[in-house]
């Protein structure tokens, strides 16, 4: 069974931030914009515990253990919007999320499976996207990943964190070139996204501009939705799921080869 086998991505806005480099040092936490390209700050450590409710923009550090995909989250409250930076161990820019809607949930998601990221410590911003009139307030989550999924198993398999309340959930998928798998997820989720990624290091961080395949599910109505993907190569691939809105609703997810 595939499921119990176990085993950066370059910034896709990086021309605009081109200008930024002639900065010498970053500008202060909670400053609008990501920042200097190779110039991440220092923040707190944000533990794999569920979302955290913030009242000020801030830094934070991710920090991986083992080889699988993990995802580091923020989703706006009362309006406010907060956009997302993930920064390598290098302090380059790995990737952005920007999504420009106060009502949707910006994530980064990276993988360390082998031949990947390394593992360790990522430095993450969390920063205000610009129009903002709310006052800032934000749930910002990381998830380490740590669980696979099986894509024979005949039932359908929980996902979802500890956390009620949480924003984003992520578990490592084992597929093989040339065969065809149907996704299918059922609860309480308003998108689902598979990641893949190959030897090339812009492939090694996804958002939901990048994503390999996304279904959004549209609420209210009928809470499943699915897709179908062909491996383009055999591998360890991402599945991570969101919630833009809290919907205290069990999530699962079903697997299978058509």
């Amino acid at each position: 069974m595939t499921g119990v086998l176990r085993r950066w991505g370059r910034f896709a806005g990086i021309a605009a931030l081109a200008g930024l480099l002639v900065s010498a040092a970053a500008g202060p936490v909670g400053a609008a914009g990501p920042g200097p390209i190779c110039l991440a700050p220092t923040g707190e450590d944000l533990p794999d515990t569920g979302p955290v409710l913030k009242w000020s923009l801030s830094s934070y550090r991710v920090t991986t253990v083992s080889s699988y995909w993990s995802v580091v989250a923020v989703r706006g409250s009362q309006g406010y919007n907060p956009d997302l930076v993930l920064h390598d161990q290098a302090k380059c820019v790995l990737a952005a999320g920007e999504d420009g809607s106060a009502n949707r949930v910006d994530w980064i998601a990276f993988d360390n499976n082998s031949g990947r990221l390394p593992i360790g410590a990522y430095p993450a911003r969390v920063y205000g996207h610009p129009g903002n009139t709310s006052p800032v307030k934000y749930q910002v989550q990381f998830v380490r990943g740590w669980a696979t999924l099986s894509t024979t198993a005949t039932y359908f398999q929980p996902v979802g964190t500890t956390s009620s309340d949480w924003v984003v959930d992520i578990r490592d998928v084992h597929l093989t070139a040339g065969t065809t798998y149907l996704f299918t997820v059922n609860g309480g989720v308003t998108s689902m996204h598979l990641l893949g990624s190959t030897g090339e290091s812009a492939t090694w961080s996804k958002t939901a501009t990048t994503a390999d395949r996304t279904v959004d599910i549209e609420l209210p109505g009928p809470l499943y939705g699915g897709f179908t993907v062909t491996a383009p190569r055999t591998g360890w691939y991402g599945l991570l799921f969101v919630r833009d809105s809290v919907l205290n609703v069990p999530v699962a997810v079903q697997i299978g080869v058509i």
